[in-house]
């Protein structure tokens, strides 16, 4: 990483600084603002511009050390000849003289940094230096100080302008880590940077620099991630320390309260003494207070302030901590709902008596907001003999932190010390689904889903759901529902288990295309989750926002998705939850690959994949990755293939469309007869974008029917223009294009150039925000009208340099067919032979070659 970061986002003061350069009314610039926003870094930039305009410009320093000492700031500008006799005014004049004759007739510049250390007889040269127009002085000093008087004196009388240089804004602070790592930072690490550094380019660097040495600021694929601990710089500390170390015990106390428990009120605060401490930190700029609704909180200037103090803070220091912040929120009587697991953690940690059950309703309610905090709080309601309910929240908690292992050894200890038919069942659902979709033992799910059938008495819902959930996940959607459908009329009353029959109805309702169905089951569903305290709703939250974007999509609300991913997405990030992250990623890859950018659906697709992989919610996580198969297809780069429908999509960025539409039939079928209309209508609509008969698209409403009228408009150049309008009326770009490159080559077959010319721009056009889109589809603008789909495959396999030997294994043909081919298309295009194949029948997919990588 370079030494000196670019400057960004100081568009703005550059132009002011730049401003009273030119007036010849202005002397002076003080700049001012807090520690590490840039101050002198703006400097250096315009005395470096100043001194290559021809300037003589020179850099003081002020320190603590030298403040005592006249002229220490100056003396390493001062002759060592200087006369240290005299008066006040003629030392002055002689240091004065000394500086403007060095000039020799140019411009003098003087930059002092740091002006508020520095000494009488230096602070009365600076301004006497501006105030005679003998030099331009810029002068730099922290904001809240207290500077000399004749420092003060230059902007009091106008003699300099003032120049406030406050913090980046998150956009310039993205700006500039992009810039200075040359890639992007995933949205999770620049929410995190934000929140630690809030735009202060120092605490930016040290940070950066920090997790650049310790590895856990890394690159994938492109994008940087943060993963692990804050990693600060020895700088970084020492420099914050230096600001919260110069207090008094009282300050002290009051900086690790917050340090611990910020934000506190400021009332119970008072009634503990700690008015005056308020008053002096508050002044020294090292706490700030802010109103809450009703209430007046108090908490650290600064996030880092906050990591660095707890870094120093020795266990039995903390111990004590926690003990004021009980005794601290005891006052208030803990009235919010965020008060009461905020004082079971702090008495916890504080060693004082705590109920079991209080321990456990307070780990259910961070779960969505701090899930470390929740898991330890799980834990420690086990240790303190909470009972069954304490050590099933522990599993739960364990599932969805992706400790999908340790879960199940507790499960199946939890299995021995059921009392009920009822909560036997519940075990074994959350076991069996433990199993499945955390572990991918599917088999052992299903066993362990049969024998507790046989062990209970009567129809247990919980077993019910968990069957449905497996089916589901198996492409069966049918069944899921109808297995599903009596479990929902028996359950009315909103609790955990209807939210779980909700969340596996509403996955199999997107898929079959009953879009209106699905966003009810969608609603109810999260109306649940938002008021039960129980463990699986915050993961059936994030299961259910999925399945309501891949339902919107599917019914052709591209913009209502995108705007509800957003939001989802934002709200993730926020809370730093991974599979919250996950899910509100894979629901943007979904949006990004229905609009037809390719580009931005491999990059979400990859971020649900990678945002903290051992949490995923794992029912939709095969669905993302075969999505993300399939997005990386099309851009026309091949990839390992999960089934029969990417596998599909894999063939025909291999050129090998033959195979492709064979593949996509078999999963087209497959879908059907499992009743996942909505999936199988987009494959077979897939099998005509590869230039095969589609058959007969399914009703399934929505994306559908415009598949079907794009089957009917096949031939048909005007009807395939205007069913390239309708998708690109519902936001689908990807398909418009397609459709009107099919329409331009149908206008060319009929010898009408200008309407293909037409088709064609219309499809360029559109393709222009398909970032990275190669489809066969699109290969028609460049294609030679009289081959036949055989013939193409065939011509643009060898072109790739394939021998006839390799193409004929791929197409699982004789080498003989392929020579046979070959020749006839060398008649038809009046060529010699294979060299010429490139440039006439363009690229496999827009410049793919068959053994590309991911």
């Amino acid at each position: 990483m370079a030494n000196d970061w670019p400057l960004v986002g100081r568009e703005q003061e550059l132009a002011f600084a730049r401003r009273a350069l030119a007036d010849p009314e202005v002397c002076g610039l003080l700049l001012t603002g807090r520690a590490g926003a840039g101050k002198t870094r703006l400097a250096k930039v315009l005395l470096a511009e100043l001194a290559a305009g021809g300037a003589r410009t020179h850099w003081v320093r002020a320190m603590s050390s030298a403040s005592t000492i006249p002229f220490g700031a100056f003396a390493h500008l001062l002759p060592g000849s200087a006369d240290g006799s005299g008066d006040r005014a003629h030392r002055l004049n002689q240091v004065a003289g000394h500086l403007t004759r060095g000039a020799e007739g140019r411009r003098l510049v003087l930059c002092v940094d740091d002006a508020h250390l520095l000494d009488d007889l230096s602070a009365t040269l600076v301004h006497q230096l501006a105030a005679t127009a003998s030099a331009f002085v810029l002068v730099i000093a922290p904001h809240g100080v207290s500077v000399p008087d004749p420092v003060f004196a230059m902007w009091k009388d106008r003699v300099a302008e003032r120049l406030d240089v406050g913090e980046l804004t998150r956009p310039q602070t993205t700006e500039l880590i992009t810039a200075v790592l040359n890639g992007r930072l995933d949205d999770g690490a620049e929410h995190r940077l934000w929140g630690l550094t809030l735009g202060n380019p120092l605490f930016l660097r040290e940070l950066v620099q920090g997790g650049l040495d310790s590895g856990s600021l890394s690159a994938a694929d492109g994008v940087w991630r943060w993963s692990g601990a804050l990693a600060a710089t020895p700088r970084l500390v020492e420099l914050i320390e230096t600001r919260t170390d110069r207090v008094d015990a009282d300050e002290r106390r009051l900086l690790e309260l917050l340090a611990f428990g910020e934000p506190l009120g400021c009332e119970p605060l008072v009634r503990l003494g700690a008015a005056r401490v308020l008053a002096t930190t508050e002044q020294a700029g090292l706490v700030v207070s802010e109103r809450t609704g009703r209430r007046l909180n108090v908490r650290l200037a600064h996030p880092l302030y906050a990591e660095v103090i707890r870094r120093r803070t020795s266990p039995l220091r903390q111990r004590d901590t926690y003990r004021i912040l009980a005794q601290t929120l005891d006052l208030t009587g803990a009235r919010r709902a965020e008060d009461k697991p905020r004082l079971v953690r702090w008495r916890l940690a504080a060693g004082l008596p705590t109920e079991p059950q209080l321990v456990r309703a307070a780990a259910e309610t961070l779960l969505r907001k701090d899930f470390p905090q929740a898991e330890q709080l799980a834990a420690e309601a086990v240790r303190m003999d909470g009972g069954f309910g304490a050590k099933f929240l522990l599993a739960q908690v364990r599932i969805a932190g992706g400790r999908h292992a340790d879960a199940d050894s507790l499960l199946s200890e939890l299995a021995g010390e059921t009392v009920s038919d009822a909560q036997h069942a519940r075990v074994a659902a959350t076991r069996a689904r433990n199993l499945a979709f955390g572990l991918n033992r599917f088999a052992e799910a299903s066993a362990v889903l049969d024998t507790a059938e046989t062990a209970v008495s009567g129809t247990q819902d919980d077993l019910v759901t968990a069957r449905a959930a497996l089916l589901a996940a198996s492409g069966a959607s049918r069944a899921a529902l109808e297995l599903l459908g009596p479990v929902l009329d028996r359950n009315r009353r909103g609790d955990a288990l209807r939210l779980s029959a909700l969340v596996v109805a509403a996955g199999a309702l997107a898929s079959t295309g009953r879009t209106e169905a699905c966003l009810g089951v969608v609603d109810e569903g999260l109306a649940i989750a938002s008021r039960i305290s129980d463990a699986s709703a915050p993961g059936a939250r994030v299961r259910l926002e999925h399945a309501r974007i891949v339902a919107l999509c599917r019914a052709g609300r591209l913009e209502e998705a995108e705007d509800l991913a957003g939001d989802d997405y934002r709200d993730a990030v926020r809370d730093r939850w991974g599979p919250a992250v996950a899910g509100a990623a894979a629901s943007l890859g979904t949006v990004a690959l229905a609009y037809g950018n390719v580009r931005g659906a491999i990059r979400w697709l990859r971020e649900a994949l990678a945002a903290d992989a051992h949490d995923q919610p794992h029912e939709f996580r095969p669905a993302v990755a075969a999505a993300l198969v399939r997005a990386t297809a099309m851009s026309g780069r091949v990839t390992e293939p999960l089934g029969d429908w990417d596998g599909a999509w894999v063939a025909a960025a291999r050129g090998e469309l033959s195979r492709a539409s064979s593949l996509g039939a078999s999963a087209a079928s497959a879908a059907s007869s499992d009743g996942r209309l909505a999936v199988a209508a987009e494959i077979r609509h897939d099998l005509l974008r590869f230039g095969a008969d589609p058959g007969e698209i399914p009703s399934a409403g929505g994306m559908a029917e415009l598949y079907s009228a794009h089957a009917a408009a096949f031939s048909d150049a005007s009807a395939l223009d205007a069913v390239a309008a309708s998708f690109a009326d519902v936001g689908a770009r990807l398909l418009a294009a397609e459709a009107s490159a099919q329409a331009a080559r149908a206008y060319r077959a009929e010898g009408k150039n200008g309407s293909a010319a037409t088709s064609a721009q219309r499809a360029r056009a559109w393709l222009s925000s398909c970032e990275d889109a190669a489809t066969p589809a699109l290969s028609l603008l460049d294609t030679p009208l009289d081959l036949t789909v055989r013939e193409l495959e065939i011509a643009r396999l060898v072109a790739t340099g394939l021998t006839s030997r390799a193409v004929a294994d791929r197409l699982v043909v004789s080498v003989r067919t392929v020579d046979n081919v070959l020749h006839g298309v060398y008649a038809k295009l009046g060529i010699s032979g294979r060299r010429e194949l490139a440039s006439v029948v363009g690229p496999l997919v827009s410049g793919s070659s068959p053994g590309d990588g991911p």
